[in-house]
Formats: structure tokens, C-alpha cells, sequence
């Protein structure tokens, strides 16, 4: 699933060339795609694009007239931009007209979701009310976090999954965060002392960075909205490489599973 720093990317792509545009169509072959959007298409037709921003893993564009359209990549989604007569891409679900450009929803899956909403509406319908802080904002600090995580119990990588906790957060960086902090993913958080707890902020915060600075991870399906891959992938130190050799230590990698998602850690380097 694309996370925090594949979502940015996108709208860091998307915002120079659709603020101003006006929305014309959208069109789609799939139904679970689009059916959150499908009441209110026409009260967005014609409307111009004010902003578009990233909440969690999800992408906002909003209307002049106070409606916004919402979409969420889930497992495989790909938001591409091509040429109103551009030909149909592989495995396209949708597409997204507005004057002169076209965004088309490529979704392997088929789990991604499209709403369009009132702006007073649009959080709580799609979900985004439910999600936590945002990391990178400003509005996590350290003290923050150790007050977040105080008191929890389990395995670290859950908490760090946790979207009502911090948004955007998932497999790739909760694995990479952990280990810039020498923290095993499956260590148990009730246990971490005040100095671990801070280099897991600061670890997860790296790592989230890192994705954003080199245009996200590109494993499987991540493209930017330019349909180029990113080029995190080529710099993880554990997500993927489980019987690998550890880059710093050169002790082999070890896969598990945490927090039902697979993990990879290096016991060397972790503790």
C-alpha cells in the first residue's frame, strides 16, 4: 500500500497541474471504485480546483464551491496523468477529466476509493476523522509521542501502524524507522526506556523523510503521478531483504511475522 511519502509524492505532482483546472467528467469501469462519488459528480462539474493536499494516505482536491474529492489508494491504486486523448492504460478503473489532463485510477485490486463530499462532510464520511497526528507537520514532537506511547502494551510495529495514532505510517517505514532506531519491531512497548522511545521518533521520522526526499518506494506498483517509479527501494536497509545481508553489519536479516505483517529485522543491529 502506497504510504506517507508515496501519497506525498503524488500530490506534490498533482498540485502544480490542477490547481486552476476545472473538473469535466469522471468516468469509471469499475463501481466499488467510484460509488462514494457517483450522488455528487455533477456538483463539481465546471468547478475550479483550489488545493490539493495529503491527509494520512489520502489525497483531497478541492472545489471552489466547498466540495472536495477524496481518493485512497488502498493496496495497488496508481493515479497517473495523461492527455484528455491519451490512450487507456493497464488495469484502469477511472478516470478523472478535467480541462486539458486526464488522471486515470489504475488499481491491480481493485480496492481503491473515490468520494466527492461537502467539505463539512468529507472527513467523516471517508474516514479521516478517525486518523491521528500528522508526523511531519509540526504537529508530532517528541514529547507528544512519548506521551502517545506511554502506556501501551504490545509489540512496537502495531503502535506504529496504528493510523489513529499517526497517520501514514505503514509496513515499509514502521520496518525502516525501527531499525534507524536499533529497535526490533517486535519488541514490546511498555519496555522502551525514555532514550529508546526518542530514537524511535526520531527513526520513524528519518525514515519517513528519506521516502519523501528520493520520491517514495517503488516494490511493486507505486508510480508517481508521472508514471515513474521511485527511487526509496534502492536504499531500504531491512523492508524486503529478509535472508539478505544486513548493510551495516552484514549479519543475515531476519523475516517474521509482527503485528500480522511481515517484518524484517537485523538481530545484530536491533535489540
Amino acid at each position: 500500500m502506497p504510504e506517507l511519502p508515496e501519497v506525498e509524492t503524488i500530490v506534490s505532482d498533482l498540485k502544480p497541474v490542477l490547481v486552476g483546472r476545472f473538473f469535466v467528467d469522471l468516468v469509471g469501469t469499475h463501481e466499488n471504485t467510484i460509488i462514494g462519488a457517483l450522488d455528487n459528480v455533477a456538483t463539481v462539474r465546471d468547478k475550479r480546483v483550489v488545493e490539493v493536499s495529503r491527509r494520512g494516505k489520502f489525497i483531497n482536491i478541492f472545489f471552489e464551491n466547498d466540495y472536495v474529492m477524496t481518493i485512497h489508494l488502498r493496496m495497488s491504486g496508481r493515479i497517473i496523468s495523461r492527455g484528455i486523448d491519451d490512450e487507456i492504460l493497464r488495469f484502469e478503473r477511472m478516470r478523472i477529466d478535467f480541462n486539458s489532463i486526464s488522471l486515470r485510477f489504475c488499481d491491480v485490486r481493485k480496492f481503491g476509493r473515490v468520494w466527492i463530499c461537502k467539505a463539512s462532510e468529507y472527513e467523516e464520511v471517508t474516514g479521516i476523522s478517525r486518523l491521528g497526528v500528522e508526523p511531519l507537520n509540526g504537529d508530532l514532537n517528541l514529547e507528544k509521542f512519548t506521551k502517545m506511547m506511554n502506556g501501551k502494551s504490545g509489540v512496537v510495529k502495531k503502535w506504529l501502524l496504528d493510523q489513529s495514532l499517526i497517520a501514514g505510517v505503514g509496513n515499509i517505514y514502521a520496518d525502516e524507522g525501527c531499525f534507524y532506531a536499533g529497535i526490533r519491531p517486535g519488541a514490546r512497548m511498555e519496555n522502551l526506556k525514555k532514550k529508546e522511545l526518542e530514537k524511535l521518533f526520531e527513526g520513524v521520522l528519518k525514515a519517513l523523510r528519506q521516502g519523501i526526499k528520493n520520491r517514495g518506494t517503488s516494490i511493486s506498483d507505486f508510480q508517481d503521478a508521472n508514471g515513474r517509479k521511485g527511487r526509496n527501494q534502492e536504499l531500504l536497509y531491512v523492508y524486503g531483504r529478509g535472508g539478505e545481508e544486513c548493510l551495516k553489519c552484514k549479519n543475515i536479516l531476519k523475516r517474521t511475522v509482527v503485528a500480522g505483517r511481515g517484518t524484517v529485522y537485523c538481530e545484530q543491529c536491533q535489540k
